[in-house]
This record gives C-alpha cells, structure tokens and sequence, in this order.
C-alpha cells in the first residue's frame, strides 16, 4: 500500500512540476511546429527533436519548448518554443533550419505515406489561439 501510495505521489508531483497553464506567462510564442493529422493520427516528431539538439549542441545552449496535445480528434499536436534566451545569430539559424526543415519534412512524409497529416509552421504565434487545445502544456524534449 505504502508503495502504490508512493507511486501516485511522484506522479502527481511530476504533472506538477512539469505542467504550466496555457494562459500563464506567456502572450505569444515565438515559433509553434504544428503537427496535424487527415484519417490516421499525427507523424512522428522525431526530426524536430534530433534537429533541436543539433541547434543547442551547436549554440551550446537549451531551447525552451513546449508540447501542447488535445488539438484535434487525433492527436494533433503543437510544440511550442520561446526564443528569448538565444543569441540573434542562434535564433536566426534556428528560424532559418525550421523553414528549411519543416518543408523537407512534409515532402518526405507525403512520400512514403499520403495519408500523413501536414505539419505547419507558425511564427509569433499568440497564446489565446492555443485555446481550442485540451491538453495540458508540458516540457517537450
């Protein structure tokens, strides 16, 4: 009993720690990677992950983003990413890889799968738009 006590107190305490209300700090993010689905769910969200640690290893710093699900009926989701603690340089690299990235990334996709939801960037995106989202705002790696 003790341990399934114990178990629920660390996961309540980790929702805690890494949740943050969508109407919190923040009035607008600065890029937001949309991941929509057609009929079969979302695409995976690894090239984005293996591309934001390639920019922090580089840059030798961490990239503060966040995923927000809840956006749709299957799985749509949205990273959210704010800038403010990169250098201009770094910052305008990042930008430059995503629209660079994002592009490849849906032509790669429709290829190998037509059936793949769009994936979609977005640029100073406000907060309140996040609304439609019923999921909860958590750390994205």
């Amino acid at each position: 009993m003790k341990n399934i006590l114990l178990l629920f107190l660390v996961s309540q305490i980790n929702t805690f720690v890494n949740a943050q209300p969508i109407s919190g700090k923040t009035e607008k993010y600065d890029v937001v990677v949309s991941f929509g689905s057609i009929c079969c769910g979302t695409v995976s969200d690894d090239f984005l992950v293996n591309f934001i640690k390639q920019v922090d290893c580089k840059n030798k710093v961490t990239i503060q983003a966040w995923q927000l699900g809840g956006c749709g009926r299957e799985g749509e989701f949205k990273i959210l990413f704010l800038l403010n603690k990169l250098n201009p340089s770094a910052k305008k690299k990042l930008i430059t890889g995503l629209k660079k990235l994002v592009p490849e990334q849906n032509n790669k996709n429709k290829k190998a799968k037509t059936s793949s939801g769009p994936i979609n960037l977005d640029f100073d995106f406000p907060a309140k738009q996040l609304e439609n989202c019923s999921g909860q705002l958590t750390k994205w790696n």
